[in-house]
């Protein structure tokens, strides 16, 4: 009965409202005297229940001689109500959705210089991007070996649980200890032109944008849909005349 409650509530009726029309849905046409014995409400309670309950069509009067009863009406009702309350509120939700898309306009930025931090980033990495959701990282770690001992401990499994999908460019010096795979697509800078050499890695995801300096220990996460992609779309340039 609960879960029937649940919904009532969520429609603004009170949890004794709709105990009284849900004893009536299961018991059929009855009088207030048998709904109070079986509903444990009491009889104030009933009568109090009964006018909104014929209001809102979901019960119906019926009369059997000098007796006053009521009968339950389709649930169908119900779906009538939603609708009705999807309609009043939606003018409430637009303006919540107005607060939050002005809100997601403004800049977070967050900055650590400890080395758990920067498998925090990692983590948000994994933990925030959907399903089969692609990142975006240029790599100049010194050395990648130890740049993975940042990573948290189940990071490549959940990773690979969400086909998470990875876009690199690296530097000469980072890619020689990477394999290419199925989830990664990679071009690597020309050793004549790389001059990224000061280990570190940007990681473009989602509505953010992670830099992190694994000589100082260092993470900046900027958080900015319009600046992610920003970073995102001059990224794909760069990608893109570098794999020809």
């Amino acid at each position: 009965m609960e879960k029937y409650i649940t919904l009532f509530e969520r429609l603004g009726i009170h949890e004794k409202i709709a105990r009284v029309y849900l004893d009536l849905l299961e018991h059929g046409t009855s009088s207030i005297a048998d709904i109070t014995k079986r509903s444990g409400l009491h009889r104030v309670e009933v009568y109090r229940a009964i006018p909104f309950l014929e209001e809102e069509r979901l019960i119906m009067r019926v009369t059997r001689g000098k007796r006053t009863l009521y009968r339950p009406l389709s649930p169908e009702r119900i779906n009538e109500l939603i609708r009705n309350f999807e309609r009043r509120n939606g003018p409430i939700m637009d303006d919540l959705m107005i607060k939050y898309e002005k809100l997601s306009k403004h800049i977070s930025v967050s900055y650590e210089e400890w080395a758990s931090w920067i498998t925090r980033v990692f983590h948000d990495i994994v933990e925030s991007l959907p399903n089969g959701a692609v990142f975006y990282r240029i790599s100049a770690e010194n050395d990648v070996t130890k740049s993975n001992t940042y990573l948290p401990a189940d990071y490549r499994a959940k990773r690979d649980a969400k086909n998470l999908e990875r876009v690199v460019i690296s530097s000469s010096k980072a890619a020689l200890p990477k394999q290419r795979r199925l989830e990664r697509d990679m071009v690597v800078i020309p050793k004549e032109f790389d001059e990224l050499n000061q280990n570190v890695t940007m990681t473009i995801y989602g509505d953010k944008i992670a830099f992190i300096d694994f000589s100082e220990e260092h993470s900046i996460i900027i958080e900015n849909p319009m600046i992610a992609d920003f970073q995102r779309k001059i990224f794909k340039l760069l990608y893109k005349k570098l794999k020809g």
